[in-house]
């Protein structure tokens, strides 16, 4: 028999790892189409040119990345990444895409 989880306990709420991910914008491929701040406008609001600014503080709760998933894939041009944010102790690969910590999709 299955308990019903708490507000508390809800995954929608718990926290990730502290460290957390961000949001990362290529400027190169950003054509200011706005889908992005229509998906997670609480991180992501547009520059005076019309182009993706974010927010800078990294997503830690598990509702908040699902959302800025969705920005990501939503993005035409594919200029959103998510990216998680490294520990001092982790290594860096020098290697394209290993090590890294970006999320590939």
């Amino acid at each position: 028999m299955s308990v019903p989880m708490s507000s508390e306990q809800s995954p929608d709420t718990t926290e990730l790892d502290p460290l957390g991910y961000l949001i990362v914008v290529d400027g190169t491929r950003c054509d200011g189409h706005g889908i992005c701040v229509l998906r997670l406008p609480e991180r992501i609001s547009l520059d005076q040119w019309g182009y993706a600014s974010l927010d800078v503080e990294p997503i830690v709760r598990r509702s908040t990345l699902r959302r800025a998933l969705r920005a990501v894939l939503a993005c035409p041009n594919g200029a959103l990444e998510l990216v998680e944010t490294l520990s001092p102790s982790r290594q860096v690969s020098t290697e394209p895409g290993v090590g890294t910590g970006r999320l590939r999709l």
